[in-house]
């Protein structure tokens, strides 16, 4: 093993980078405003951690994994290095930073979610680790929370929104980047406060999980709130039906009850400063526009006998018309944003554009032909899509497909164990960050926040396989 960067060594750079997210965060944000540069602190810092990552990956470790890792950052690098080199020429216009800039953000979550897992498959004393990961990420979401709270009192901090709907982002530059950090890292502080709450006496180390909370409904997007909101109501199902089975079985485990309650109360809290909070005052102002769009539909529709000759059939042109409108649809446009409008731009370019294309991708925003129409759909999935092709998409996907498959597996084999309450919310966690990614993007290209989705990942996975490795275990002693 390399002496220069080993697994001791880089569990600690690991902890630290982690802790230093939001003050990153902050110190990109005011660097933004100061010196209008797009090269911040943030992005030095990230890439540097980056390399380092690599080379932990290829020199710093002696994961039985670590040749199946080298293979697909590999395939990542050839599918990445084709598709880049054909829209040198094939792209009607080629900007090399942007193009570079937004290929750096996409590889950096397959980068860091490989390195966490070598990581994690080579060091020892797993529990622990992952306990401290946890109380990392726990502290930076403290910071978070504070930094927040202490903009808005000091009425410096600047507005989620610029027109019509309100909500808070203190000194962080992107509302949608912070909601994601919050939803995803949410599930995992509650995790950390489970753990460390033993007794009565260290319930305090839920306060940091009600501030965090209060946080995502100040913020004022939807994201964060219906995270925590999801997170609530799902930890606190999950707990009453342990209890249940745990009454059932005349079982006891003895923080069950302190835990169920503390969840109730959570809850009913949660959900008592709701109605206060800018995210209330916002989602209730898109269910009013909605409202307001199907009125306006409904008055414009055409008479019940327009289209229609003796009573018979819909004429298919106007089916044809209503399907080319869906994307269009005000209604969905309030929804997603607008995201609905820029797909099918997109998807127009990949319609035309060649097989190398589409199997290797079209590059950052597509096939643009100005830089005004240079824009991404916000949607990771699609945009990840569009940009590198089949074959790209295939090798993201990889890690969620495993995933997928090996929850699979273990549903039928451990249900128990891999549906347990605290287990549940590592699950909640990735499933918010892959739900945000696919509606509200600003996921798995923006660094700052696939960070946390990758640790999310890793933990899961390590998690799955103790339990694959238990029961192969348990059932060749028999």
């Amino acid at each position: 093993m390399n002496k220069f960067m080993d697994k001791e060594f880089y569990t600690k750079l690991l902890l630290l980078f982690v802790i230093l997210q939001p003050v990153l965060d902050i110190l990109t944000y005011a660097s933004i405003k100061a010196l209008d540069s797009s090269l911040t602190i943030g992005i030095v810092v990230r890439v540097l951690f980056m390399g380092i990552s690599l080379w932990f990956i290829v020199f710093g470790n002696s994961s039985g994994l670590k040749k199946y890792v080298l293979y697909y950052l590999a395939a990542i690098a050839i599918v990445y290095g084709i598709g880049l080199g054909y829209n040198f020429f094939a792209k009607p216009i080629f900007n090399p930073f942007m193009e570079l800039q937004f290929l750096a953000k996409t590889v950096y979550f397959s980068i860091m979610l490989c390195s966490y897992l070598l990581l994690f498959t080579t060091i020892d004393k797993v529990s622990f680790v992952r306990l401290r990961v946890l109380k990392a990420i726990y502290i930076a979401m403290l910071i978070v929370s504070i930094t927040l709270i202490l903009a808005i009192i000091t009425g410096t901090s600047s507005a989620t929104y610029d027109w019509d709907k309100f909500g808070f982002k203190g000194w962080f530059y992107s509302g949608n980047e912070l909601g994601s950090i919050v939803a995803i890292s949410f599930p995992l502080t509650y995790l950390f406060a489970l753990y460390k709450a033993q007794d009565t006496k260290k319930i305090i180390y839920f306060i940091p999980v009600f501030v965090l909370a209060t946080v995502s409904i100040l913020i004022g997007t939807k994201v964060p709130y219906f995270a925590v909101l999801g997170a609530a109501i799902i930890v606190f199902g999950s707990y009453v039906v342990y209890w249940i089975v745990q009454k059932l079985k005349n079982q006891k485990e003895s923080l069950l009850n302190m835990r169920l309650i503390i969840s109730f109360i959570f809850l009913v809290l949660f959900l008592a400063a709701t109605p206060f909070s800018p995210t209330f005052s916002n989602v209730s102002g898109d269910i009013g526009a909605i409202e307001e769009q199907k009125k306006e539909s409904q008055n414009e529709e055409p008479s019940p006998d327009s289209g229609m000759e003796g009573g018979g059939e819909e004429a298919p042109e106007e089916n044809v018309e209503e399907n080319q409108n869906l994307m269009s649809s005000p209604i969905l446009k309030i929804i997603l944003s607008s995201r609905n409008l820029y797909f099918t731009s997109m998807y127009n370019y990949y319609e035309d554009a060649d097989v190398v294309q589409k199997l290797f991708g079209m590059g950052y925003a597509g096939n643009y032909e100005s830089p005004e129409d240079r824009k991404l759909i916000e949607m990771d999935f699609f945009d990840l899509f569009f940009s590198y092709g089949i074959l790209g998409i295939l090798l993201i996907l990889t890690p969620f497909l495993m995933i997928v498959g090996l929850f699979i597996k273990l549903l039928f084999q451990v249900p128990g164990k891999l549906l347990h309450p605290e287990n549940m919310l590592i699950l909640l966690s990735i499933g918010f960050g892959t739900g945000i990614a696919f509606l509200a993007g600003h996921v798995l290209y923006a660094p700052a926040v696939s960070i946390y989705l990758a640790i999310s990942i890793v933990l899961l996975i390590i998690n799955m396989l103790k339990m694959d490795k238990d029961y192969r275990e348990a059932k060749a002693s028999q």
